[in-house]
């Protein structure tokens, strides 16, 4: 078993991704950290240094890499699926879970840890929302090709064991 996990930045793809794949058994590998260990600079660094289109093609080079491994959960960056084809190689490799997070919970979020977020530094509450809105539209009909889409609900609580038995029926379903 192989799974994807996209969703815009502050979704919570890292952290259920931790725990979905705790409780699955499968190795975690955030595909963030991955670059940042590999570049010995952090996300932010090298896009201001390097540039955008640099680190697109390091993430891509590396997600590719994830074709060689199995029992385990990759943790996407938000702009992942809507570069290259990475979307479509993404489905073909396993399978894909959108974590559907509303834009208010995770503008709350990026204020908490405004650091981590490059696309956000130095903006105000309003700024960031209205950039959430931006990314949003333009990364949203990606993030509908995922293979399953979890919906966290406006009380910011989802049931680890419902997405379990999801992943595990649909799983199934495409094994069959």
């Amino acid at each position: 078993m192989k799974i994807y996990i996209v969703g815009m930045p502050g979704s919570g793809k890292s952290f259920l991704g931790r725990k979905i794949a705790q409780t699955l058994k499968l190795q975690f590998i955030d595909l963030d950290e991955v670059i940042e260990k590999q570049e010995k600079k952090i996300i932010r660094t090298i896009i201001m240094e390097d540039g955008e289109d640099y680190f697109r093609n390091i993430e891509r080079s590396i997600l590719h890499e994830t074709q060689f491994k199995n029992k385990c959960l990759i943790s996407c960056g938000g702009g992942t699926p809507t570069f290259f084809d990475n979307m479509e190689w993404m489905k073909k490799n396993g399978i894909v879970i959108w974590i559907n997070t509303p834009l208010d919970i995770i503008s709350d979020r990026i204020l908490k840890n405004i650091t981590r977020r490059p696309l956000f530094i130095g903006l105000s509450k309003e700024e960031i929302k209205i950039k959430l809105q931006e990314l949003s539209k333009k990364r949203v009909p990606f993030y509908k090709k995922a293979s399953l889409t979890i919906d966290i609900n406006k009380q910011n609580k989802v049931s680890l064991s419902a997405i379990i038995q999801h992943i595990i029926k649909y799983s199934k379903k495409i094994n069959q």
